[in-house]
């Protein structure tokens, strides 16, 4: 028989294609197919998000070289893995707001409101403009990989990867620190009350050592050359992503007042 995938000749008592790597299905659709099939591989410790998501924090340099090198079925791919986490982040923050998020922007768009004179027509809403910002989440997440790879492409360019290589790097670093951030939230925030400044240090703490750690297992650095690494990467990142954040909090205030006039 052959493939359905790829129509190369198999066996038919083949579990997988040997030229495609497809596995062979042949049972109609049932309860348990269907659990198996589609939900049971994300339950299950032993799948490629499980393996990517602990790989960063055990062996980052193999999950990161993996994809570039070929071997792309070992781990979850890397733009689909930055998609399903942006996906599960506008979810999240629908069942797990950050109150203190939005009291504090209350607070800001009142104080900023009643410094200007009654004459002025322009009110800034800043609670709104966060859960615009927070509805357009998956944007920003996205929007923001390429700040992180320009960062890192122009720290560690004399390493011989390129930009889009960066790309992937950062994909998988981002993403790994993104469900980490879901998972701090949770328990720091929600359950035990943390102020969200106090967290915001701390989870800003978290990713500059996170990286810091993945590049320097990726490229082989010693202490000296990752703080050296770390003191040009910081300041840039910052400066990169403050220029982006700036321009993404104008066009999010345009269109608030184009759609009130």
């Amino acid at each position: 028989m052959n493939c359905k995938t790829c129509d190369y000749s198999i066996d038919a008592v083949a579990k997988y294609c040997p030229n495609c790597g497809a596995k062979i299905v042949d049972e109609r659709l049932s309860l348990k197919g269907t659990w198996e099939e589609f939900v049971g591989p994300f339950f299950s410790w032993d799948n490629n998000f499980w393996r990517t998501f602990f790989g960063m924090f055990k062996n980052p340099k193999d999950v990161l070289e993996a994809y570039i090198s070929g071997a792309r079925k070992k781990y979850f791919h890397p733009f689909s893995y930055i998609v399903l986490y942006a996906t599960i982040a506008v979810f999240f923050y629908k069942f797990f707001p950050m109150e203190s998020i939005m009291e504090f922007s209350d607070g800001f768009s009142k104080g900023f409101n009643t410094t200007k004179s009654p004459k002025d027509d322009l009110k800034i809403d800043m609670k709104s403009l966060m859960e615009s910002l927070m509805g357009y989440y998956n944007f920003l997440v996205l929007s923001l990989i390429p700040i992180y790879s320009l960062t890192s492409y122009l720290v560690y360019y004399k390493k011989g990867h390129n930009f889009f290589e960066h790309l992937v790097f950062n994909s998988y670093l981002q993403t790994n620190l993104g469900f980490t951030s879901l998972l701090l939230q949770v328990i720091l925030v929600n359950y035990f009350g943390v102020a969200f400044q106090t967290y915001s240090l701390l989870f800003l703490v978290i990713f500059i050592v996170f990286t810091l750690y993945a590049l320097k297992k990726l490229y082989n650095q010693n202490l000296k050359q990752t703080l050296v690494s770390g003191i040009l990467y910081v300041p840039l990142f910052f400066g990169l992503y403050l220029v982006l954040l700036f321009i993404i909090t104008i066009l999010i205030v345009i269109g608030l007042i184009l759609t009130k006039i």
